[in-house]
């Protein structure tokens, strides 16, 4: 068991402080490798049907190799310019889940499965299911995704019903559902767990609304839903796996699922390899957030930094810049931090903040809740080596077009001694920092819009991994750091907090 939970019972707030870490106070933690976690679930499945080649052992790295879908470059895919009309079936179910959590290169003599998403420690503690209703080649139900062996199997004759996610007026022919597995990245992180989880959603659920736009499908991320029916529906075990988020796939049916359907006989999954270490305080986290309560009275305009703005300036425009394929993209994505010191070009970072701002902040989300999580996220970065910008703390506005400079004397050195003194995030040229007010969040949206805020940051984090892997610049993503001298040294109010960063710029 972990540590005993604070008490009174854990608020997002709370759980945020109680898992900060402190420099020299961080307890020792040897990595148990009899009890690594597994990389998917068993099942006595009731069905098992094999995706389509290219999802499964390992990703083809040329076009022709997997997919027969038409090839959008990045910034196509990154700015919606696609068109979303193909139908959902087993050809693009298997696409999207290949291109989204689909493993893109096997280290054998380690043991290591490296995956078209990033994931905190490589530890992948998120898993999908499929609901599929009306799908002429999937039949009816439920079945667990299996991107690693490459098959759906059905666990559940019954699909989701559209009561789940609060009557939605445009129900779905398809719903990806993202959870996570709590040991598989406590076995690393600990306590702080939860916040891996939440991060490493975030980015999932991104790649798959990437994926899905990527091959011609509509995709539509929901944070909300009825808690209970899903862990009843997927048969979990809450005390061990949650879920998160799902995302809807296709145009949308004319009615929910009928009474003809099969009774419900949810399939049960086979046991961990190993018995895992079980922290109270994760499931209390996310317990705490199972009620949806929004209260529109709050201001969602917060102010999480102390000092005003020294001074503004646009973001420039990138102009013409070459673009690459998204499938190339995603099949060679990997997480890059051998930063060099050669300056970065004003085209080639005022393109990349083209790519990652559009359509993603200021209400252009079409996702509603994820509109409600950008009023209370904050995008700031640490520049050095920028071609025409000072080395500085600038601060984002919510569209992406203008850079606000909140200090002069902060570095990224200075970035890297409270993150853990890792000295690689020193050396790069574009450090960007995602900062919230939790308490006025918590107030606003209840300790729900901890998940909101956080997977947001793993959804922007997405972004810019891919928008680095286009300009052929280093990305990779840091979620420990020292809280509180973090927040000293951003200059952030009190009640305001660092939940991620991430690093890029020019590798060698």
């Amino acid at each position: 068991m972990g540590r005993t939970s604070p008490d009174p019972p854990v608020s997002a707030v709370r759980y945020h402080d109680y898992t900060s870490h402190v420099r020299y106070r961080i307890s020792p933690h040897s990595l148990d490798f009899s009890r690594y976690p597994a990389p998917f679930k068993t099942y006595e499945y009731q069905e098992r049907i094999s995706l389509k080649q290219g999802t499964g052992t390992i990703l083809g790295r040329n076009k022709d190799e997997g997919f027969n879908a038409p090839d959008p470059t990045v910034s196509q895919v990154l700015g919606d310019q696609v068109s979303c009309d193909e139908p959902v079936n087993l050809e693009t179910v298997s696409q999207i889940l290949g291109l989204s959590y689909g493993v893109t290169l096997a280290d054998r003599s380690r043991g290591l499965l490296f995956r078209s998403v990033p994931s905190a420690g490589g530890l992948y503690p998120c898993q999908m299911y499929l609901s599929t209703h009306k799908i002429d080649d999937i039949e009816t139900g439920l079945y667990y995704c299996d991107t690693i062996q490459g098959f759906l199997g059905r666990i559940n004759p019954r699909p989701l019903g559209p009561e789940i996610f609060f009557s939605d007026p445009d129900p779905a022919e398809a719903c990806l559902i993202i959870t996570g597995i709590f040991y598989h990245s406590a076995w690393k992180y600990r306590e702080r767990a939860f916040r891996y989880l939440l991060l490493d959603a975030g980015h999932l659920a991104e790649a798959v609304v990437q994926a899905a736009r990527a091959v011609g499908v509509r995709g539509r991320i929901k944070y909300d839903f009825k808690d209970s029916c899903l862990i009843q529906g997927l048969n979990l075990d809450d005390s061990l796996e949650v879920p998160l988020a799902c995302v809807s796939l296709g145009p949308g049916i004319a009615a929910g699922p009928g009474s003809d359907l099969k009774p419900f006989h949810p399939a049960k999954s086979g046991p961990e390899p190993a018995t895992p270490v079980i922290y109270d305080i994760l499931k209390e986290a996310y317990q705490a957030g199972i009620s949806i309560a929004r209260s529109p009275a709050v201001d969602s305009a917060t102010h999480v930094f102390a000092r005003k703005p020294d001074r503004m300036r646009p973001v420039p425009d990138p102009g013409p810049f070459e673009t690459k394929s998204f499938f190339h993209a995603v099949t060679h994505r990997r997480s890059r931090r051998n930063f060099s010191s050669q300056n970065l070009p004003e085209p080639v970072w005022a393109a990349f903040l083209n790519r990652v701002f559009t359509r993603i902040f200021a209400g252009q989300d079409p996702d509603e809740t994820g509109a409600a999580a950008s009023g209370f996220l904050e995008m700031a970065m640490i520049s050095r080596n920028m071609e025409g910008l000072a080395p500085g703390l600038y601060a984002f506005s919510k569209d992406g077009a203008t850079l606000a400079c909140r200090q002069t004397g902060v570095s990224a050195m200075d970035l890297a001694r409270v993150c853990l003194d890792q000295a690689w995030i020193g050396r790069a040229a574009m450090n960007f920092l995602f900062v919230a007010d939790l308490a006025a969040m918590e107030a606003a949206l209840g300790a729900r819009g901890y998940r909101y805020v956080m997977m947001h940051a793993g959804r922007v984090g997405q972004r810019l991994y891919m928008a680095a892997q286009e300009l052929g610049l280093g990305c990779c993503g840091i979620g420990a750091m020292y809280d509180k001298e973090a927040a000293a040294l951003l200059g952030l109010n009190h009640g305001s907090v660092l939940l991620y960063a991430v690093s890029a710029g020019p590798v060698k």
